[in-house]
């Protein structure tokens, strides 16, 4: 059981990576949560966007290891069927039973997002990849295969650990990596302005706030191992 927060060791964005990144797109990630104190009732992302546009096309992708192996899809949840919301928003949660509100789909078994791991969340245009698939087939943290036309957002959850594939300490294939959270990887990320932050571990903290804009960005980062600036933060 782990509380309080941290702060966040983010990745300047390059405009150009391996990855193709789209540079200005109209959809993007706004907020994840993959762990939690307890059961995992609250394993979500959210997505912002101009209200009433359509997700046809895209796909939310997950990337972390399989047996041995860097690069593997671990998650595939096809957002065609859906649109961001009148509130310029979208979340999605995997549980019919989540203790937070706000979600415009639950139950959405697809979304099983790994914790306490190295994993990259990418939303991706024209996906043809499969679950389960191999996209760096040599391990050496490039992606050999992109099964998709352009990268329209990525984050990397970051644990911390050294890289090693037979073990399961996977690459992360983004060029914005949140965390780790002391010890740990983040159980919840969140974008206040074009920044990436942790937020608490704990949901009931009452810092989530799946399906609506992620306002309070004034809470006091506490000092770590990156240096002691403060950063505000919710």
């Amino acid at each position: 059981m782990r509380f309080g927060y941290r702060s966040l060791f983010c990745l300047a964005t390059l405009a150009t990576l391996l990855l193709g990144v789209a540079a200005a797109s109209a959809v993007s990630l706004n907020e994840i949560r993959v762990d939690q104190t307890g059961t995992d009732y609250d394993d979500y992302f959210e997505l912002m966007g101009e209200p009433g546009q359509g997700l046809a096309g895209l796909t939310y992708v997950v990337i972390g290891d399989g047996t041995g192996l860097c690069g593997t899809i671990e998650a595939v949840v096809n957002l065609s069927a859906y649109s961001i919301q009148a509130d310029g928003y979208f979340a999605a949660c995997r549980t019919t039973t989540p203790t937070l509100t706000g979600y415009d789909v639950t139950g959405l078994a697809s979304l099983n997002f790994e914790n306490g791991d190295n994993v990259t969340h990418m939303l991706v245009a024209d996906f043809s990849g499969t679950l389960a698939q191999d996209l760096d087939t040599n391990d050496d943290g490039v992606l050999d295969v992109t099964p998709w036309t352009s990268v329209v957002d990525v984050v990397g959850i970051y644990e911390g650990t050294v890289v090693n594939c037979a073990i399961g300490d996977e690459y992360l294939y983004s060029p914005v990596q949140v965390g780790p959270d002391g010890l740990y990887a983040p159980g919840h990320i969140l974008r206040c302005g074009t920044d990436w932050y942790i937020g608490p571990f704990d949901p009931a903290v009452g810092y989530d706030s799946p399906g609506a804009e992620n306002t309070d960005c004034s809470i006091d980062n506490e000092e770590t191992s990156w240096g002691s600036l403060k950063t505000m933060y919710r």
